[in-house]
């Protein structure tokens, strides 16, 4: 199969779809929307086409369900959190993480995005066209860059829907709670994956989150994902992360998660 010939279809239309679909198109590469009553019937019919997820996490399952059958190497999934548990039946699949906001009229690119797999390196060059910088790694980096982003996202979510701040105001007010629930998150998940944490990944969140701070999170989201997981497999692993943990409690979820 010929990535660079292959149409893309994106799978998800939300902030992150949307983006992943325009920087494409702005490279040249044939991009076709697919959501949750269109572009499916096309999308499964062609036999070279490119399916890149980008739902949330919460809506991966659903989605998993109208791939069950293809090639995962036709396959791509760019899906904060802990995702192993959902794809661990899709060997060869590509996966992603992307290092931007998105918000309405808003963008802004925080680092090079992430791809591993068969069509990384077709992505990251097409993106990178596209003006979202973006880079083809291999197994171990990606999955340091898994635990990487778990830090960042259990720190930018939870802990802001607890204290009903914004994410500048909470790391002002409760740095070492922040640095806590970020290291936390990194040590367990960098356990799960095979991976040493860096102490530089903590001054790298605090760079990545100097634009943010005017995120809020009225509600925490993806809680199974994130922190939940972090508590799931610290209790796994014989970890520990007690703040995590207390965080979910405090926003009404059961001890011991």
């Amino acid at each position: 199969m010929s990535t660079d010939a292959a149409r893309v279809f994106v799978v998800g239309m939300g902030e992150v779809g949307r983006r992943l679909a325009g920087a494409l198109g702005a490279a040249g590469v044939e991009t076709v929307p697919v959501t949750r009553t269109s572009g499916w019937a096309e999308a499964l019919a062609d036999p070279e086409g490119v399916l890149v997820a980008c739902v949330r996490e919460e809506a991966l399952a659903e989605v998993l369900g109208h791939l069950r059958g293809l090639d995962p190497r036709r396959l791509v999934f760019v899906q904060n959190g802990w995702m192993r548990p959902l794809l661990a039946g899709l060997p060869g699949c590509t996966r992603g993480l992307v290092w931007f906001t998105s918000k309405g009229e808003f963008f802004r690119v925080l680092r090079p995005s992430i791809f591993f797999g068969p069509h990384a390196a077709f992505l990251a060059k097409a993106l990178g066209r596209g003006s979202i910088s973006s880079v083809a790694v291999d197994e171990g980096a990606f999955a340091s860059a898994e635990a990487d982003k778990m830090g960042f996202n259990c720190v930018v979510g939870l802990p802001l829907a607890v204290h009903q701040v914004s994410l500048s105001e909470y790391l002002d007010s409760h740095r070492a709670e922040a640095q806590a629930v970020f290291t936390e998150a990194v040590t367990v998940t960098g356990r799960a994956v095979g991976t040493q944490p860096s102490a530089s990944w903590w001054d790298a969140f605090l760079r990545a989150a100097e634009p943010l701070g005017w995120v809020r999170a009225s509600t925490a989201k993806a809680l199974e994902y994130r922190n939940g997981a972090v508590v799931r497999l610290a209790h796994e692993l014989d970890l520990a992360a007690p703040v995590n943990e207390r965080l979910l409690v405090a926003i009404g979820m059961p001890a011991g998660w």
